[in-house]
């Protein structure tokens, strides 16, 4: 939620104080771990492509799979 003592930036940034998003950015929290890790990933490596992928490059470029995993399971966690 606050961006990892300074590894990334707070998701609420964008995707709203609830994680539910805000605007035409998505709604990620409820969303399945496996999701969000994945599309994470792919920003991460370059397979996933579009405008709101350059947003979040500087978002996921020091992030590890570990990160990865606790972003995904606690997002999961949330109500949708």
């Amino acid at each position: 939620m606050a961006g990892g003592n300074g590894k990334t930036v707070a998701c609420t940034i964008c995707h709203g104080t609830t994680l539910k998003g805000l605007g035409e950015v998505p709604g990620i929290a409820g969303r399945p771990a496996t999701y969000i890790f994945r599309q994470l990933n792919d920003m991460k490596t370059g397979n996933r492509k579009g405008g709101w992928v350059e947003l979040m490059k500087q978002v996921v470029e020091k992030l590890d799979d570990e990160d990865m995993i606790a972003l995904s399971a606690y997002l999961g966690s949330q109500d949708p």
